[in-house]
Parts: C-alpha cells; structure tokens; sequence
C-alpha cells in the first residue's frame, strides 16, 4: 500500500523540511507503506507526478530555497484556482487515494479548498493552518471537523501535548463538559516575555533576536498582534463544543496595532519606542516576585463562555510562572477535572523538524486499516 501525498506551501519553510523527512524517512524500498510525494505547489504554480515526483527534483527542494525554487522555475505548471487540482486529480484516476498536506498559512482561499475536497472526493487533508477552522463562521468548522477521519488538525494546537485530543475525548467520548481553559499558547511570545524578565535587554533586542533565531513568524507582527494566540483558542472552545467566532475573543494585543503594515527595519526601529513601557512592566512584575506572560483564557461565567487574550504579570508559585523560553502549558477544568487537580499540559515549541514530524504522524495515521509502519 502506497502513500500519495500531496503538499500545499511550497513558500515556506514547513514545507521543505517535510519533503525533507518524507524523502529521507518515509519513502524508503523497504518501508510497509512507502510514503510518495506526488505533487507541490504553492499559491500560482505547482509540480505533479502521479507516481513520484523525481528524485532530483526532491533533492534540489530539500536543499537552500533558491535553488528549489529554481527546480520550480523549470518543471512547473500555473493554476488559477486551488480546486483546479482536485480536478487533476480526479482526472488521473487517483480520488480516495491521495493525502494533502496543508502547510500554508493561507486563509479564504483555503476554506473553500478544504470544504470541497472532503464533500466533493474522497481524499483525506492533514491540515497545520489554523486559518479554516477558527477565522470562518462555526457552522464551517462543524461540518469539516465531522468527516474526522479524513480531516485532520491536531497539528494547529500544541500538537505535541495531544491537547485537542484530549479536549475531543472529554467533551465528546465521555460528555465530561470542559469549563475553563488558560495558559500560555505562544512559544514566540513566550521566550520574549522570558527573556524579558531578566532584565538584561530591550524589548526590541529580544524581537530582533527572536527573529534572527527562526523563533518568529517572517513578519514578527504576525506573532505580536492577537491573532495568533485567538485562533488557538477559538479552535480549543469550538472542540469543546462551544459555538464561538473570532469576534468573541476579548483581545488586547501585545503592541499597539499601529505597527501592522511596517516592513522588518521600519518595524523594528519603529517599536522602540515600546522598550521603556515593557522595561517598567517586567520591574515591576520582579518587584512583586511576578513574572509577565500573554496569557490565553476561556471560562463559563454564569452559563455564559468568556474568551480572553492579554498580557499579565502572574505569581511566582502559579503554573504558569514555571514556564520558561519557548515553552507552552494549558490547564485545563472539566465536570469533573478541577482545582485542586485540573488537567496541566505542557509541551516544548513546534520547531521546523517538529512541525513536519507532527503532520508524518497525522498522515500515517490516516493509513487503510491503520496498518502499521516500521
């Protein structure tokens, strides 16, 4: 039994490091169930091959991005719209046997992809964007995330703590109501606010570095503003079946939305100007024996859920003062998990490598007969 295994975000870096284990750990001859990449493609072009894409193409995409992209250059094909290549594939006779693997960070386009390619074929999608099933209205997340087991999106929420898993079994298999999760969710903001409280640098330095270090998205903004640690949080209280939107999150950005559309110098020179607020926040969080972490938060307040992001100085004895660099937790109560013994789940940050390995579990998972692998 073969895997097919078609790859979309051929822009990024996820997505190289996943053709790189892919080739290196999943396609080998005496694999059971030799994993082979048929296809990439970013946003307008893609490669496709419906037994395997050539073995020199894959080496040169493993390589540095600009010799990929020249690889690219010379072997692929434009497209106007993304179920453009669910017609190919049908057209090839390959429908019900084709994995995707969704690495982008794209956002409406990817909706529409996601919701034709489980009601229309018979294909399966691992996904690690966030962005289809937290940005769009409820009724989209319930009816992509009822066809489970060819849809899959544990990798968009600290993949490595199996924290939606963990929701899914509470409040699904066993009607445990889950009535408050908060934590940290953002290993980025996490080593900054870390790295903060030492006092040793300005808040720009460490973004600078952060950045320097691969621990930010390309547009720090990205993982300053809200939206990231949001998404997360919607995807979490919708799992717990908690029919909720975006615009029920009760945000306050970790910098002022001014700096949106700034390029990378003009950001940094320009956020400067936020080093004496956060130096007096992280002085004043020591002088208390606190520490400060952008927290994520959603309880029942009177039968009613309350979802919160924000920025707080927390006591050294919590959980969450424990956190150290990239590090995410979630305490999470239920019916019958509460204080004095709620749930605690922590997990290390999702680099690259683990990233990819996280999408290779989903996707093995997703195997005819859950035939196993060696």
């Amino acid at each position: 039994m073969k895997q097919r295994i078609f790859i979309l975000g051929a822009s990024g870096n996820v997505w190289k490091e996943l053709v790189s284990q892919i080739f290196n750990k999943d396609s080998k001859i005496n694999h059971i169930n030799p994993s082979k990449i048929i296809w990439v493609a970013n946003s307008k072009k893609f490669i496709f091959c419906s037994e395997w894409l050539k073995k020199n193409i894959l080496e040169e995409i493993i390589k540095w991005k600009e010799e990929a992209n020249n690889e690219f250059e010379k072997n692929w094909k434009e497209y106007n719209k993304l179920t453009y290549l669910l017609e190919l594939i049908k057209k090839e006779w390959l429908d019900g046997e084709v994995v995707f693997a969704d690495v982008t960070a794209w956002k409406k386009e990817l909706l529409e992809f996601h919701k034709t390619l489980i009601s229309d074929t018979q294909n399966f999608l691992v996904t690690a964007n966030k962005n289809p099933i937290s940005l769009y209205w409820i009724e989209d997340f319930k009816y992509m995330t009822s066809y489970n087991w060819r849809y899959d999106t544990n990798t968009t929420v600290m993949w490595g703590a199996w924290i939606l898993n963990f929701v899914q079994e509470r409040a699904d298999k066993i009607r445990d109501e889950i009535q408050k999760i908060e934590g940290v969710f953002s290993w980025t903001l996490g080593y900054i606010l870390s790295e903060l409280e030492k006092l040793e640098k300005s808040f720009s330095k460490i973004v600078k570095e952060a950045k320097e270090k691969w621990y930010t998205e390309p547009n720090p903004w990205d993982d300053l503003n809200w939206l990231d640690v949001a998404r997360k949080l919607i995807i979490l209280a919708r799992y717990s079946w908690y029919d909720v939107n975006i615009e029920d999150v009760e945000v306050e950005p970790m910098i002022p939305e001014k700096y949106t559309n700034l390029k990378w110098e003009d950001f940094l020179n320009a956020i400067q100007e936020e080093d004496n607020y956060f130096q007096e926040k992280a002085e004043e969080a020591k002088t208390n024996r606190q520490v400060l972490r952008y927290l994520w938060k959603m309880n029942l307040v009177n039968w009613k859920l309350k979802l919160k992001v924000w920025i707080e100085s927390v006591p050294v004895n919590s959980d969450l003062w424990t956190l150290s660099g990239t590090s995410n937790l979630a305490v999470v109560e239920t019916e019958f998990l509460k204080e004095p013994l709620p749930h605690v789940i922590k997990s290390r940050w999702a680099w690259l490598a683990v990233t990819a390995w996280a999408v290779r579990v989903w996707i093995a998972k997703m195997l005819p007969n859950n035939i196993k692998t060696r």
